[in-house]
């Protein structure tokens, strides 16, 4: 009776860390954010770092995707990848050279020349 009741209690707080895990975003998993209506969707590909940016909305505004990288503890904006092309359009994509392991962020935002708004949370990856 005692094994049954220490397996069970195993079992439990082993689907509810899962569940906990399952929530959170990877930090060395490939991934790729939305802002909060969808309209701007960015992915990033850490083999290869290939960096892509979505237009999924026809309301006359680009999108952008901010990448910034990890150096010597500091974040440091990488790049703006603005994509103005328009919702029929295919997707903005960018091939970096960064150095394997390296801490890199990412979210995607609606955009227009007077700057980025609408934004996602940042997503934590690796190069």
């Amino acid at each position: 009776m005692r094994v049954k009741g220490i397996l069970t209690t195993l079992g439990m707080t082993g689907a509810l860390g899962a569940s906990l895990l399952l929530g959170a975003p990877s930090a060395t998993a490939d991934g790729g954010v939305c802002n909060p209506g969808c309209e701007a969707n960015v992915e990033f590909k850490s083999y290869g770092e290939i960096f892509t940016v979505h237009d999924y909305a026809s309301n006359g505004v680009g999108t952008v995707g901010l990448f910034d990288i990890k150096r010597n503890g500091v974040w440091v904006v990488y790049d703006d990848v603005i994509n103005a092309k328009g919702y029929n359009a295919p997707p903005v994509v960018v091939n970096y050279e960064i150095a394997e392991g390296t801490p890199v962020r990412y979210k995607a935002c609606q955009h227009n020349y007077s700057g980025a708004y609408d934004c996602s949370d940042w997503y934590y990856d690796k190069a």
